[in-house]
């Protein structure tokens, strides 16, 4: 029996055996929200008597993964699907399964989970942006967050941390006090956008003031609860049954998840209100973390420890990030820094876990051809053309050819930040304290800081 791992290769399969590879080059599947499959016909002209045969043979095998009758093949112009004429919205999958091994074009149609399959947003413009993502908890995600808004506000810079952990919420009970927990918290932006317009006063009663920054920078806070939720708790879990809605409604303009925390995000980032704008992502692959890591145009700083579950767990993410690749933008593989929380200063274990990551990000990321393996002969490569070849060229030529640094930040363990609580002992935070375990972290972040670029 064919399950769900074996349908796509399967069809890919017969149709590679019956039309030649050139079949896959141009023409693409549709999987629809129940996993049913049809192979979509762009520029693969075939007879009718041609069509059934494929049909039958696929229906044969696929079983209760395609539609029978004959309907497994189809032009746009059956489905009455004019988006289907190009390959702008489907992906350029890569299958390695013994069935078939290679790359197709898929529209992968969901109901939940749609943000996974965006093009990840260019760099945005204004405050810095920082998203922290894990695939579990106990990495030290969160208090590497804070670490960074203090360090930063330490020299009067100001930051806002966003806690989008809404069903798990920890960066409100770390920065704020009962007395400064503003009335609204995440939860509710995201519940009340469908019912009630959201004006001015509705974001100001988001925010509150954190005592992190010691009176020198400014350090705010949008929790994921605020003191409405934690004073009528019955409503949190009705709230969060809204909260993940991917709305068709008019009234939300058809938005997915990921372009109303975009547009939260950008309200915060107008009027240089902020020098820096850091989102706490919850843990593992949930559709809130694919609106962090590819939807906010963020530096990501990606959070594991040496043990196998990060290793498995980085590659379902990557995988699953990877044909971004194929019809978005590139760019974001850029902003993507894995921390290796609690390492050793130094040694064995440390390198090892670096360089698996490192193999991992090649495979997925950045694969040959991206970047050749080694960098040529430039002196040797001058002498071949008839220009004056100066040290300025080399270090141009140079620097395209470089490839990209994949190695691990590195943030040492440090027993004195276990059960961190900033808000009973400010004293954790000093300058003396953290540099030590996070130093590296922190002048790979301060890179992205505006200005500190050039």
């Amino acid at each position: 029996m064919v399950r769900f791992d074996d349908s796509l290769p399967a069809f890919a399969s017969l149709v590679e055996m019956g039309f030649g590879p050139n079949a896959l080059e141009d023409n693409q599947f549709l999987r629809d929200v129940s996993g049913k499959l049809t192979f979509i016909l762009r520029t693969l002209l075939l007879t009718d008597e041609q069509k059934a045969t494929l049909a039958a043979q696929v229906e044969q095998i696929l079983g209760a993964y395609v539609d029978a009758d004959g309907f497994c093949i189809a032009t746009p112009d059956q489905l009455f699907d004019d988006s289907l004429k190009s390959l702008d919205s489907a992906r350029w999958v890569t299958l390695a399964h013994p069935e078939f091994t290679g790359q197709v074009w898929l529209v992968d149609r969901r109901l939940v989970g749609a943000d996974w399959l965006r093009p990840a947003e260019l760099a945005a413009q204004g405050p810095a942006r920082f998203v922290f993502a894990s695939m579990k908890g106990g990495v030290g995600r969160s208090t590497a967050l804070c670490v960074l808004a203090s360090h930063l506000a330490s020299s009067g810079q100001r930051v806002l941390c966003i806690d989008l952990d809404m069903e798990s919420p920890g960066l409100g009970n770390m920065l704020l006090t009962a007395d400064t927990l503003p009335s609204f918290g995440l939860l509710d932006f995201f519940a009340e956008q469908f019912a009630n317009p959201l004006d001015d006063a509705f974001f100001l009663d988001l925010v509150g003031s954190s005592q992190l920054a010691g009176g020198r920078g400014r350090v705010d806070v949008i929790p994921a609860l605020g003191k409405r939720s934690v004073d009528s708790p019955e409503n949190v879990l009705p709230k969060l049954a809204r909260a993940y809605l991917a709305s068709s409604d008019s009234t939300a303009g058809g938005q997915t998840f990921a372009d109303h925390l975009r547009r939260l995000v950008d309200r915060f980032s107008d009027d240089n209100r902020y020098d820096a704008i850091m989102v706490d992502a919850r843990a593992g692959l949930h559709e809130t973390t694919a609106a962090a890591l590819t939807g906010l145009g963020a530096e990501i700083f990606l959070f594991g420890i040496d043990e196998p579950q990060t290793f498995a767990a980085f590659e379902l993410l990557f995988a699953s990030l990877a044909p971004g690749l194929s019809t978005g933008d590139g760019e974001w593989r850029e902003h993507l820094h894995v921390v290796q929380a609690k390492a050793p200063p130094s040694g064995k274990k440390r390198t090892a876990f670096s360089d698996r990551i490192e193999e991992m990000q090649r495979k997925y990321f950045w694969p040959s051809p991206s970047y050749p393996s080694t960098i040529p002969d430039l002196v040797g490569l001058s002498q071949t053309f008839e220009v004056v070849w100066t040290e300025e060229n080399e270090a141009t030529v140079g620097a395209i050819l470089e490839e990209p640094d994949l190695s691990c930040i590195a943030i040492l363990e440090d027993e004195r930040f276990h059960g961190f609580d900033p808000v009973s002992d400010i004293d954790v935070l000093s300058d003396l304290l953290y540099r030590s375990s996070f130093g590296e972290f922190l002048r790979s972040a301060e890179l992205a800081l505006p200005g500190e670029q050039g």
